[in-house]
């Protein structure tokens, strides 16, 4: 019992470091210890596993989709400070009012058009990384369910025809 009690301990500490894997591991390993009557530990442990290698690929999609965020947000910043260099150069060139105001319209026209395409180029990435993180958790939903089975020791049923 106090290897078990030990056990729990190191767990606890590595949820609390956040490091989710030697977590993850670590309370698989106590898990496959464990000898409940009618469960079949060793397919429990291999079902979570299997089941914590689903969420860690999701997890990676979900990162890699705010990495090409965080470079689509750099872009924007590159290129905005090169319009913004650019528009403050046309408007000291501008001589009347009326060409003031003109000059002003197109820059305002063409930030807004820039802004909306680049929402929409935004809104592509984060669709995609849903789907891909959303496509890891779905594969393997219907493939744990069909684990139980084996981790509650079933017998199998025959075909039906």
């Amino acid at each position: 019992m106090a290897d078990l009690s030990q056990q729990l301990s190191d767990w606890s500490k590595a949820v609390a470091s956040m490091d989710v894997t030697r977590s993850s591991e670590q309370l698989l390993d106590i898990m496959a210890g464990l000898k409940v009557p009618g469960v079949n530990m060793d397919a429990l442990v291999a079902s979570q596993r299997d089941n914590l290698e689903a969420l860690n690929a999701a997890n990676q999609v979900a990162l890699e989709g705010m990495k090409a965020v965080g470079a689509w947000q750099v872009k924007l910043l590159q290129e905005t400070m090169r319009e913004l260099s650019t528009a403050i150069g046309k408007l000291s060139q501008s001589g009347s009012p009326q060409q003031l105001v003109a000059t002003e319209s197109e820059l305002a026209k063409k930030a807004f058009a820039t802004a909306v395409r680049q929402m929409q180029e935004l809104t592509q990435i984060v669709i995609q990384a849903n789907q891909q993180a959303s496509a890891a958790i779905a594969k393997r939903i219907p493939e744990s369910l069909g684990e139980i089975r084996d981790v509650l020791k079933l017998p199998e049923t025959p075909a039906k025809l």
